[in-house]
């Protein structure tokens, strides 16, 4: 067979030289000198809080991807997706609700006639006091198909009166995949509940293995729902940086996996059964990259943590981890919340280009549990999501941060920094150990001080409340929330300290 005929270049075609001389990271150096205008190149590099540094150049020479441990889409550690397919709908789209406000049952309705997935039920109802009005808000959605969640800090008991309103239902146990939201630390964490308490380790540890326990007895009868939560976005609220909040989640994680398998009053699985009765929720600020980044890198540790409890992830027994990300609630400002609108897509976009399973928009105009969304504010935070979803079609995309070297080496920097974080964390005893000590806290502290002197340096700014402030929303805010939590430790929203002044005058 004669070798084929090499196609010549012609003028004009595809094929021709596009005449682009050859250009080197020095070349490079020199243009970006030039352009500073005496100020070194140094001055293009950021530090995250995190302590990690992002550099003015990214080349496949210093930044390459060969050897690292990201895998494939579709494939074990799954850093770049849990599946090698493109074409689906992307990520589930949840939207909270609170089952005690008046007009719930209709907008729930409204909700699930008009694009959202599923609906989160959020806390402080009572699981004998409140049941009737859970039934009415969500019945008809679960008769539906709609998957219902819990959000994480929720008790057996609460788990048990979702569940109940599924079966009067006749929703298929074999079929519904039902977040039920148990998660101890994290109602410890935030003070959620009075049955935890974030200081005594010993209690919170029983708590855990309490609800691991009931989580195998419910996974029994309805397989597909997850009954456990891991929940780092209560840190993140907290002031932890990005690989702290990581590095807790992934503490909560093996938490579980200590109370499942080896706890005294727990149920005695084997880790990758265990594995699969969790769920991992994270944050998600308004930098998409480093989104991205975070949820890339939870992934590559927890493969980590589960191959050294002995679990065959290249089987994929364990995996892959059920991700679940929330627009943050420390990055809202009260003070010109229009902007809000601004973040959380960004926020979106970036665990989106992550590969979340679902997401949750906060409204833009609610920057506290105690104040509830307007209309507009429960519209636009589903409508991002419909919009990046089925009007851009960011979830049709496989692994959309693959092949940029400034992604693949700040998803390694990040999950370099999160272990560390780890590692320190169990060094001390566990989650529950560094809670209880106060030792966890004092960290945080010193993260949100981090921060804060950051903002205060004009190097991290915060639009419409350091810079570009708009006179005309200045006290327009009708009802203020800044004060935090009584209890645990508390929601720290970036904007707060700049938002006293202006709201008051």
């Amino acid at each position: 067979m004669p070798a084929p005929e090499t196609v010549p270049s012609q003028p004009g075609s595809l094929f021709a030289d596009p005449g682009f001389a050859d250009v080197t990271e020095v070349d490079w150096e020199a243009a970006a000198q030039g352009a500073l205008r005496g100020q070194p190149l140094s001055s293009l590099q950021t530090m995250l809080i995190d302590g990690i540094e992002t550099a003015p150049l990214y080349s496949p020479q210093r930044h390459g991807t060969e050897g690292t441990l990201a895998g494939i889409p579709g494939d074990t550690p799954y850093v770049r997706g849990a599946t090698a397919a493109s074409g689906g709908q992307g990520w589930e789209v949840r939207q909270i609700h609170d089952v005690r406000r008046p007009g719930t049952p209709d907008a729930v309705a409204v909700d699930t006639t008009s694009g959202v997935d599923a609906v989160t039920v959020a806390r402080g109802w009572s699981a004998e006091d409140d049941a009737d009005a859970l039934a009415s808000c969500i019945g008809d959605a679960a008769a539906a198909g709609v998957t219902i969640h819990l959000q994480a800090g929720a008790s057996p008991a609460h788990a048990g009166a979702l569940l109940e309103v599924l079966r009067r239902q006749r929703c298929e146990p074999g079929h519904n995949r039902s977040w039920l939201g148990l998660d101890p630390i994290a109602a410890a964490a935030c003070g959620w509940s009075a049955d935890t308490d974030s200081g005594d380790d010993n209690a919170l540890e029983a708590a855990v293995e309490r609800a691991a326990h009931s989580a195998a007895d419910l996974a029994e009868r309805w397989p597909q729902a997850v009954p456990l939560e891991a929940d780092g976005s209560v840190f993140a609220d907290a002031g932890a940086a990005d690989a702290s909040e990581l590095a807790a989640t992934l503490a909560t994680g093996v938490a579980w996996l200590r109370a499942a398998c080896d706890g005294p009053a727990g149920p005695g699985l084997d880790p990758a059964a265990a594995a699969r009765l969790v769920g991992f929720t994270i944050s998600a600020g308004p930098d998409p990259f480093v989104v991205t980044a975070k949820c890339r890198a939870l992934r590559m540790c927890w493969a980590r943590v589960l191959s050294a409890c002995g679990v065959d992830i290249v089987g994929g027994t364990g995996l892959p981890m059920r991700l679940h990300a929330v627009t943050s609630t420390a990055m809202l400002s009260e003070l010109d919340p229009w902007v809000n609108m601004l973040r959380a897509t960004t926020a979106t976009f970036g665990a989106a280009n992550g590969g979340v399973d679902a997401i949750t928009v906060r409204p833009f105009d609610t920057v506290s549990a105690a104040a509830a969304p307007s209309a507009l504010g429960w519209r636009v935070a589903a409508n991002t999501q419909l919009i990046l979803r089925h009007e851009s079609r960011i979830g049709s995309v496989i692994d959309p941060a693959g092949g940029s070297w400034f992604l693949e080496d700040l998803t390694q920097s990040m999950a370099s920094a999160s272990w560390d974080r780890f590692g320190n964390i169990e060094a001390a005893g566990g989650i529950c150990a560094v809670m209880a000590s106060g030792e966890l806290e004092a960290s945080l502290a010193v993260e949100r001080k981090h921060r804060d002197e950051q903002i205060a340096a004009g190097e991290r700014v915060l639009v419409g409340v350091t810079e570009f402030v708009d006179p005309t929303e200045i006290g327009a805010t009708s009802e203020s929330h800044r004060s935090k939590l009584d209890a645990g430790l508390g929601v720290h929203r970036w904007a707060a300290p700049y938002e006293a002044g202006a709201l008051e005058s």
